[in-house]
């Protein structure tokens, strides 16, 4: 999970349409970030012609994938690229204040800023704007973080849920409002078993440890883990804590989330760590930037800290403790390498060859919920999250979705045609 700056005034990015760049935009994704930077060889996919079909009858259409990837969202541009589309894509104000060339690109190429800690009225009405106009789809990642386990689905923000249920509730007909849950997966070649010495070999040396070269690598990163995870405990609280992986993970990052909310208070509404730390972030950033009440050197070094606990408490809750104990097979074991060396290196690395799955589940059709009184006329949000959250989540685990049959011939494409 990386670390981005929270002590910048944030300005809204809309996307900025400049055909004469597409092109070249689209052959930068494909032979610069999907080949050369995340090593994508193959991309295969299921059902995307129901997306052609809506996107021809104007419907209003939210794309609503899992996050499991840096790589998803270039995946994604280019297998709507192949059908004539181009999403427009809600992205984390953070990334377009990488610099201006950066910001640059990613408007042109259809990305729209959002303030993911607070209410940005002007990316929801951009995002309203572009539903109602019907003319792209719009991609919103619910999850909101990349937590690097793409075989499971995390909690859901119903954000999406709320943006397209205002949009279907005066849509006039015939157009219709629908979500369509799409599912990633990213397959390793058997080659990446041969990097795994030297990547944790590296990771070792991080914290001064000779390589455990006689130990099977899955002992390995289970001894790491807990070696890391008692220098954090050190480092915030001067003492290691008993149990298990899984409970001093979660006794670490409570204890460093309930030790920011005692200065900075607690929202009652927030029960989920992701919106504990989207209100614990937003507060402290409207401190840091008041313009009437400016903080002293001391307490801006104490926000920044704060801030600095918080990203470590989101880290913590993005390692569930037993995912790789549950198939640790070598996919799971070059994604936990992989998350490990972007926390701890600040690079991921992909050594070889990956394939690309991606999977347009059948869609949920929000306007008859509404028509059939399935979802009520008002509110209905937190209901329709739980029903995408449902149908993604068979999705992710490897469930065919429903009206996708498992015999349908997928279309793959090189990441290099």
């Amino acid at each position: 999970m990386r670390e981005l700056p929270q002590d910048r005034p944030y300005r809204f990015r809309p996307p900025v349409d400049r055909p004469w760049l597409n092109p070249l935009l689209r052959w930068v994704n494909r032979r610069v970030f999907l080949k050369w930077v995340y090593n994508v060889e193959a991309i295969e996919c299921h059902g995307i012609e129901a997306l052609r079909s809506a996107m021809d009858a104007g419907d209003a259409v939210v794309l609503a994938p899992n996050h499991a990837d840096h790589a998803d969202v270039h995946v994604l541009s280019e297998v709507t690229a192949r059908i004539g589309i181009r999403p427009r894509f809600m992205g984390a104000r953070e990334i377009f204040e990488a610099g201006a060339l950066n910001s640059f690109a990613l408007q042109s190429g259809g990305v729209f800023s959002v303030d993911r800690d607070g209410a940005d009225i002007a990316a929801i009405k951009m995002a309203l704007s572009i539903l109602e106009e019907g003319k792209y789809p719009l991609v919103i990642y619910p999850e909101g973080e990349i937590y690097h386990h793409h075989e499971w689905l995390d909690p859901l923000h119903d954000g999406l849920a709320s943006i397209l249920l205002k949009v279907a509730r005066k849509l006039p007909a015939p157009r219709r409002a629908r979500i369509f849950p799409i599912a990633f997966r990213f397959e390793y070649d058997g080659a990446v078993r041969e990097t795994f010495p030297e990547r944790i070999a590296a990771l070792e040396k991080t914290i001064n440890w000779s390589p455990k070269e006689d130990l099977p690598m899955v002992e390995r990163l289970y001894c790491l883990g807990p070696a890391l995870l008692a220098a954090k405990e050190m480092e915030f609280f001067g003492e290691t804590e008993a149990g298990t992986l899984a409970e001093r993970l979660e006794r670490l990052r409570e204890r460093l989330l309930e030790d920011v909310e005692s200065r900075h208070g607690k929202d009652a509404r927030a029960e989920t760590v992701p919106e504990r730390v989207r209100g614990l972030r937003s507060r402290i950033r409207r401190a840091l930037l008041d313009p009437e009440k400016k903080p002293s050197p001391s307490e801006r070094a104490r926000m920044l800290d704060d801030i600095r606990r918080i990203h470590v408490a989101y880290q913590v809750y993005s390692y569930p403790g037993v995912y790789l104990a549950e198939d640790p097979d070598d996919h799971r074991i070059a994604e936990t390498l992989m998350k490990l060396e972007e926390d701890l290196l600040g690079k991921a690395t992909y050594p070889v060859a990956r394939r690309a799955r991606i999977v347009f589940g059948e869609p949920i059709d929000v306007t008859a919920l509404l028509e059939s009184g399935a979802l009520p006329q008002k509110g209905g949000a937190l209901e329709l999250t739980a029903l995408l959250e449902d149908k993604l989540g068979t999705m992710v685990r490897g469930g065919e979705p429903q009206g996708l049959s498992a015999a349908e011939r997928p279309v793959i494409v090189s990441a290099e045609a």
